[in-house]
């Protein structure tokens, strides 16, 4: 799967409790959320893989109720900034 490249579904996430259902800011994995890092993928994918979005890294590091299959949030530092993302479909390389 390391190299591969796929078509996912991408929206994006903020801080506050209506798109996390918390404001703790921590993951799944126990991390903390922070913009250009932080990704939210289905189980299919483990906990800090790689994947390349845009040509930027981001990494898999907390998981949603509504992330099934090839689709994936990033967070970001405000609601503002995902609505200005919107909801896009990219060709995402997965680095591993």
């Amino acid at each position: 799967m390391t190299g591969e490249t796929k078509i996912f579904k991408i929206t994006a996430y903020c801080p506050c409790a209506k798109c996390c259902g918390k404001q703790t800011g921590i993951t799944a994995s126990g991390t903390r959320a922070t913009a250009g890092r932080t990704i939210a993928a289905s189980g299919q994918y483990a906990f800090g893989t790689k994947l390349l979005i845009n040509g930027n890294v981001y990494t898999v590091e907390d998981r949603g109720g509504a992330i099934k299959g090839n689709k994936i949030d990033i967070y970001m530092n405000s609601k503002q900034e995902c609505i200005n993302w919107g909801r896009r479909t990219i060709d995402i390389q997965i680095l591993g």
